[in-house]
């Protein structure tokens, strides 16, 4: 019988755009009741325990060594890090953890870039034990602490703050089919010490050590070119119903009359051949209360993300060329300050689609860019105003 478990694990951002590690660590030490403890102590808790390899904010080990020193005294169990050497492991020992203790694990998405927290998950059945592989897995819910919060100093955390009210402040629930978490979340550790390696934090028992079923994603076009933004509204609508998105305690008042929104179309740019749209969806208060991603080429669901009730909302609004002109100005300064060039609106280009990639300057794919080409230079502007000349791809778990 289908099973959906989401356990409420209060969402907050990072302070800073590499504190992912110490965020996560706030919420899952939260959960089990050790309090809001500061991002800042958890952050050089981290670092300075991250000793096995150089070179990252927080390393697996360091993240695991917090945990377990951080966390209260009336919690009996202990975290484990996990590295299998594939992902459909680490996925079933995350449902495990979910399942049996209660407590939502933290995972290393995007390669080696980002920390999230899984705090949900959907599946064919629930598993009846940390070895159990006759199941199928669905999707997962995630807590994602990008973007950083904004302002010069972040606000102190506590239960009922801004953090997850959406654009700037973050998304308060995500949702993501196997499918996406396979191709973009969960994709290994590319190199070094972990290299190889699919990473999670969870609950001390083995994992499952044969591979079992699993399910594959439903598609609806042959993806011989991208579909038009009617067929996006109709497989988002579409997904919303297959997906069971209406079927959840915490999402069905806000989503069960919306209306479709422009689909935005978005290029990954690290993955040439794949597009998605991003199709807002507007609640009864005419609020953008969800994003639903769909493959642009197949029709498939990817994710979706929701605000906190139906009266929340979602910030999510692409640029039009005036503003993205008025953000530019007439110069920008190119290349870590090396060189300036000049803004003529006769002579750039603004990329059809918007684009993404998972980096430092965008952590989420529900935030992408407009891509602008100035003679051989890029620049690119995020969809909430922000401008950058360089995306950033060497990050270690920021």
């Amino acid at each position: 019988m289908p099973v959906t478990e989401n356990l409420p694990t209060e969402y907050h951002q990072q302070d800073t755009d590499y504190y992912c590690g110490a965020a996560c660590a706030q919420m899952v030490l939260h959960s089990i009741g050790a309090g809001h403890l500061s991002q800042d102590d958890l952050y050089n808790d981290n670092h300075s325990h991250s000793v096995t390899e150089p070179g990252w904010y927080t390393a697996p080990d360091g993240l695991g060594w917090t945990l377990n020193n951080r966390k209260p005294a009336a919690f009996t169990n202990y975290f484990v890090l996990f590295e299998p050497g594939d992902e459909e492991t680490i996925s079933r020992k995350i449902v495990w953890t979910i399942h049996h203790y209660a407590v939502a694990p933290i995972a290393m998405v995007y390669g080696w870039a980002h920390w999230i927290v899984v705090k949900g998950f959907e599946a064919s059945a629930a598993p009846t034990s940390s070895g159990d592989n006759s199941y199928t897995i669905t999707g997962f819910f995630i807590n994602n602490p990008w973007p950083p919060t904004p302002g010069p100093l972040p606000p102190p955390h506590s239960t009922g703050d801004i953090c997850g009210s959406g654009g700037i402040y973050g998304i308060v629930n995500e949702h993501i089919s196997y499918a996406t978490w396979q191709g973009t979340y969960m994709t290994g550790i590319p190199s070094g010490h972990w290299a190889g390696k699919f990473v999670a934090l969870c609950d001390p028992e083995p994992p499952a050590k044969r591979s079992g079923i699993q399910s594959e994603p439903k598609r609806y076009a042959d993806g011989e070119r991208i579909i038009d933004k009617k067929m996006a509204v109709e497989f988002a609508m579409r997904a919303m119903e297959e997906n069971g998105l209406r079927n959840h305690d915490h999402l069905r008042n806000m989503i069960t009359d919306v209306n479709p929104g422009d689909p935005v179309l978005v290029h990954r740019l690290d993955k040439p051949n794949e597009f998605y749209y991003i199709i807002p969806m507007q609640g009864r208060e005419k609020n953008t209360v969800s994003l639903v991603n769909v493959d642009a080429r197949f029709g498939n669901y990817m994710q979706s993300a929701f605000a906190g009730d139906e009266k929340g909302r979602i910030s999510f609004k692409p640029l039009t060329k005036d503003a993205i002109l008025k953000l530019l100005g007439r110069r920008v300064i190119m290349n870590n300050k090396r060189q300036v060039i000049s803004i003529y609106p006769e002579a750039i280009c603004i990329y059809s689609s918007l684009v993404w990639r998972p980096c430092r300057e965008s952590l989420s794919p529900y935030l992408p860019f407009h891509m602008v080409t100035v003679g051989p230079h890029q620049i690119f502007i995020r969809v909430d105003g922000r401008v950058f000349t360089d995306l950033h791809t060497d990050g270690k778990g920021i």
